[in-house]
Formats: structure tokens, sequence, C-alpha cells
């Protein structure tokens, strides 16, 4: 399969970036691959689910459900730089990416890491990091960090799962700053009550995963 081409990748991406720090209008979003994004928004960048390594390929490789990014990788982790907050919106390794986020933590001293709450012993063991270090949100809960507030939605990736203290295992999140809110969904299915619990934010952006759900792809749905 031929990978979707980069627009600009690497340091011309960083450039382009940097380029636009400054804006007072609205805000910047580049799609990163995989359900990455990075937001800007007055000078601060938020680091969404990014995967940005070919873990993946390396681990399925030898079995019957080999893993195939479908978009050619845009910039290496290490240049990632001046991140304010890093999001995974669950355990699977698209999107929470040891490979990419070691570095991303290394050189970015001062970042917050929002997770779900069920996956702070998971999160601590493979990242190698402190387990106080990240900060957890269940569904209807929020956090707020130098202008931005993260709303923990559920998410449904087959099941809307939780932990023994009633913890979301998967989740999304309602991302508000300035007069802006941005859903990121993570890895989800419709469900019963969606609309509702997204209705007051008054969405402006929805980043939704589109895969479907197929049993015999040997992965979960979204």
């Amino acid at each position: 399969m031929k990978l979707i081409p980069a627009i600009k990748k690497d340091e011309a991406l960083v450039a382009e970036m940097d380029s636009l720090l400054q804006v007072q209008n609205g805000f910047n979003l580049w799609w990163l691959g995989q359900s990455g994004y990075l937001l800007q928004w007055q000078g601060k960048r938020l680091l969404l689910d990014p995967y940005l390594s070919d873990s993946l390929t390396e681990k399925y490789a030898a079995t019957d459900k080999p893993h195939v990014r479908m978009s050619e990788r845009v910039i290496s982790p290490k240049l990632l730089k001046n991140i304010l907050i890093v999001s995974s919106s669950h355990n699977h390794t698209d999107h929470l990416d040891k490979e990419t986020l070691v570095p991303v933590l290394k050189n970015n001293p001062g970042i917050t890491m929002i997770i779900p709450e069920a996956n702070r012993d998971f999160v601590a063991g493979r990242l190698g990091c402190s387990r106080d270090f990240p900060v957890g949100l269940n569904d209807n809960e929020s956090v707020s960090i130098d202008g931005f507030r993260f709303h923990g939605i559920p998410a449904k990736h087959n099941e809307l799962e939780r932990d023994a203290a009633g913890n979301c295992k998967y989740m999304g999140y309602v991302i508000g700053f300035g007069t802006y809110h941005v859903y990121h969904s993570g890895d989800t299915l419709l469900f019963d009550g969606m609309e509702e619990l997204l209705r007051p934010f008054h969405l402006d952006l929805a980043l939704l995963p589109i895969n479907g759900n197929k049993p015999e792809r040997k992965v979960a749905g979204n």
C-alpha cells in the first residue's frame, strides 16, 4: 500500500509551526498521522495521541494481523519542542507509544501528560515515569492547565469499559480554550448518550476515528 505522503515533514513542518506561533486569531491544527494531532493556540502547543514511530509494524510483522502505516511519518518526536500538554486516550500502542512519548517527555521539561485515571499504573510502567507524573481524568471530570480545559468523555472501544473503581479505560477529551471547543474522541464507537454528553459544549471541531467495526480485522472497532 502506498503511504499517504506528508505535505511537510520534520524541520520544514517545525518551521511552519514556528512561523504561526504569534497568530492571535483562531488556532492551528496539524494531523500527524493515525489519531495524532498538534494543536497550537496563542503560542501554546498541545500534542494529542501522537504515534510517530513504526513500533506496531515491528510488533505485528510476524503475526496474522500485520500493522502497516497508512501515512508517512511526518516528524521525529525528538523535534517536537515547547509542548505544554500531551494526551493519551487509552493504552493501545498507537495512542500510548513509548518510542514517541519518551523523547517528547525528555525534550519538554514541565510538560503535563493527561491520561484516563484507570490507566495510571500501565502508563507509568510503559513510559518508565513516576506514577504521580500523569494527570488522570475520568468521565465528568475536568482539569485546567494554562488556558486549556480538558473534559473527560467516555469512549466505547468496543465497550464502555471501566476498572474496579469505576474509572473509564477508554476516553476522549473535549478541549476548551478561548471561545473554542475541540473534541478528540480517541477510539470509540457511537454509543447511546454520546450526543447528550457533547451537545452542551457546542463543538467547533470533532476529530473522529473511521476504521469501522469489523471483527475479521481482529482489532477493536471505532
